[in-house]
């Protein structure tokens, strides 16, 4: 096999990791939400969108990715943005459990090479687009897109005087950078 073709394919050692990754990312929510306030989840900060529409929009896509699995056909606009997990620490605590059960269970296995279609808005003045996918593609997607939030929450809370953990909201890839 070439080497691009070893890099398209996902390797059975790895599935597990990315599994890993976005439970990891699910993790870190959890540590964020028995860390702050319920007033600092709800807060805007500096004209930024609160720690809790983060947390929200986070879990959104992780719905969407459920929902659509089932038919191999993922709408990410299909996002139903529900303000009760954007607004209430309980509500979003018991949303991120759900979600981690949910990718516990994922059966690589049984999708390993099927192709999806994943359908998604790219600009405003247009409607969605549908691609292929893979399960695998999709499921590292959601890690960099958990991660991209995860840092913008780092921000918010620091200027309400939070400090979380070095590697809180960091790319893995920086995170092993900066240990090599």
């Amino acid at each position: 096999m070439s080497e691009l073709g070893k890099i398209l394919t996902v390797q059975e050692a790895d599935k597990p990791l990315l599994i890993e990754g976005c439970l990891y990312c699910i993790e870190q929510c959890d540590q964020l939400l028995k860390l702050v306030s319920q007033d600092v989840f709800n807060k805007a900060a500096q004209g930024n969108s609160s720690v809790g529409a983060h947390i929200r929009h986070i879990l959104d896509r992780f719905h969407c990715f459920f929902a659509g699995l089932r038919e191999a056909d993922i709408d990410y606009d299909a996002r139903k943005r529900d303000k009760s997990i954007e607004t209430s620490l309980q509500a979003a605590t018991f949303a991120l459990a759900s979600i981690a059960r949910r990718i516990e269970k994922i059966d690589l296995d049984a999708s390993h090479g099927k192709t999806i279609t994943v359908r998604e808005t790219v600009h405003h003045l247009g409607s969605s687009l549908a691609i292929e996918s893979t399960v695998e593609r999709e499921l590292m997607g959601l890690v960099t897109h958990s991660t991209h939030h995860l840092a913008i929450i780092v921000l918010i809370t620091k200027s309400f005087g939070y400090e979380l953990g070095n590697d809180f909201g960091k790319a893995p890839s920086t995170i092993v950078y900066e240990r090599g």
